[in-house]
């Protein structure tokens, strides 16, 4: 199976993207620092956003063919479902995957990437995954991805086209989100993961408007990236603005500007995979 042709078929470095990652994820390590949070923290963020550097920068993009994307997608799905036989288990509540002392929020990690690469690939692959990934986050239960999921799939439709996935996609997605909400959330918010911004708000205004800010253009920096379908950019944004909306309505993570490395690693795959252009595979 190619994954790639060479690399003059690369698209540039999303660096508005990266400039938002790292001024984002900076602006909550910032936090950390001034707020007290255990060192391990700054640590395990700072890492993350070196790794994530590296893959956007270094990753060895050129085309993808179609059965690479659907390949990709496919185990992201899987990494997530996962979760629901993973072993780890928080007061009922199902979305990590364990990885030694390391909790990954496996939404955070994969759901941007299959953002990027669905809008790539066939109605009916599209309305799999959709529903797929929309049943696994009513069974978690998860509202901040169902709601990540519903606002990358909406952003990403093509007009007028393809109505029949359009509207079955977006049944499937607040289906998952209705279900969540009748499911009471057991989990209280972590200080320096959950509710950021009130909580920086507390210690120092300017900061709290400085992660507000960051966060924001987080959401936005995606639009303005090249890539070979303006719907994967729109996806992107959707899936980091519904996490980003759900911190706000809820105790769910703060994507970036909060402690945990899933977010940031998940954004920049989502970066370097929007350098590879997805081609139909007889076209290879």
């Amino acid at each position: 199976m190619t994954f790639a042709t060479p690399a003059t078929e690369t698209r540039p470095v999303p660096w508005v993207g990266v400039a938002a990652l790292v001024v984002a994820t900076a602006s909550g390590m910032l936090f950390f620092l001034l707020g007290g949070a255990p060192p391990a923290y700054i640590a395990l963020n700072g890492l993350a956003l070196l790794l994530g550097l590296v893959l956007v920068v270094a990753f060895p993009a050129g085309r993808m063919n179609e059965r690479a994307a659907i390949c990709a997608v496919v185990l992201g799905v899987t990494g997530i479902a996962a979760t629901l036989v993973s072993g780890f288990d928080l007061e009922g509540i199902r979305r990590w995957l364990p990885l030694g002392p390391v909790r990954l929020h496996a939404a955070m990690l994969f759901l941007p990437a299959i953002a990027v690469l669905m809008p790539y690939l066939s109605g009916r692959i599209q309305l799999a995954a959709v529903i797929a990934l929309a049943t696994v986050f009513a069974v978690q239960p998860d509202f901040a991805a169902a709601l990540a999921l519903a606002a990358g799939f909406i952003l990403s439709r093509p007009g007028r086209q393809e109505r029949l996935v359009t509207g079955i996609g977006v049944a499937a997605s607040m289906t998952a989100i209705a279900t969540t909400l009748f499911r009471p959330d057991p989990l209280v918010a972590v200080k320096f993961v959950e509710r950021v911004v009130p909580d920086a708000f507390a210690a120092n205004a300017m900061l709290a408007l400085l992660i507000g800010a960051a966060l924001l253009f987080a959401c936005a920096a995606p639009l303005f990236a090249r890539s070979g379908n303006p719907r994967a950019v729109r996806a992107l944004a959707g899936v980091i603005g519904g996490f980003m909306l759900a911190s706000v309505i809820g105790a769910y993570p703060v994507p970036l500007g909060g402690y945990g490395a899933s977010p940031i690693l998940g954004y920049a795959l989502a970066l370097a995979l929007l350098r590879m252009p997805v081609v139909p595979s007889r076209a290879e």
